[in-house]
């Protein structure tokens, strides 16, 4: 009875995916902590509202992602600069990617929110990296004016932002159905994923 048991549950595991260990092109969250990530959070309804991918060299993981450029910051820097350290990391292929990375290095940041120049916000360049360089369009851009910006228009006037003008926040991004969790830390508050 004990042969059949261990039988069963190998049985049972054959294809499972034990791959929790970070590589390059996995997509990590985090909740920041300046300013904007609190409008964002209340735009979204998510506390997702950073994100960056994961880059391995020669020394170690880390992160690109958009500061005041794009920049890369080893990955334990930016799992810190969160709130309270919580992050979840997240993977859409099996396959190994490499990204070339130097080709967005030091791009300024996005203040227009928009898809179609040569500067980034954080999930503008996770979004592009992955429509343009790897074929994965990890979900749809949606019009400012359906996230929860009540209060915010005035802001959004002085900036020239349009409220019909697509854009993609780190919580679309999170909520894709292409993505899959691959390690979490989230000990205080939830990042759950919608279910759709």
């Amino acid at each position: 009875m004990r042969n059949f048991c261990l039988s069963l549950l190998l049985l049972l595991c054959v294809g499972c995916n034990t791959d929790t260990k970070p590589r390059e092109g996995d997509i990590i969250f985090n909740t920041g902590t300046k300013n904007q990530s609190a409008l964002l959070e209340r735009a979204t309804q998510s506390t997702i509202t950073q994100c960056g991918i994961i880059i391995k060299k020669d020394d170690g993981f880390y992160v690109l992602h958009v500061d005041k450029s794009v920049t890369m910051i080893p990955l334990h820097s930016f799992i810190k600069q969160g709130a309270r350290s919580e992050y979840t990391i997240m993977r859409a292929t099996d396959k190994e990617v490499k990204i070339d990375y130097n080709k967005y290095m030091l791009a300024e940041y996005d203040f227009l929110l928009s898809l179609d120049n040569d500067r980034y916000y954080n999930s503008e360049l996770v979004y592009l990296i992955y429509k343009n360089d790897l074929g994965i369009e990890l979900c749809q851009p949606r019009a400012i004016k359906d996230y929860k910006i009540e209060g915010m228009e005035s802001m959004l006037s002085e900036r020239r932002i349009k409220l019909n003008q697509l854009v993609v926040s780190p919580a679309d991004l999170f909520n894709s159905k292409k993505l899959r969790t691959i390690q979490t830390h989230k000990d205080r508050i939830k990042m759950k994923r919608e279910k759709k």
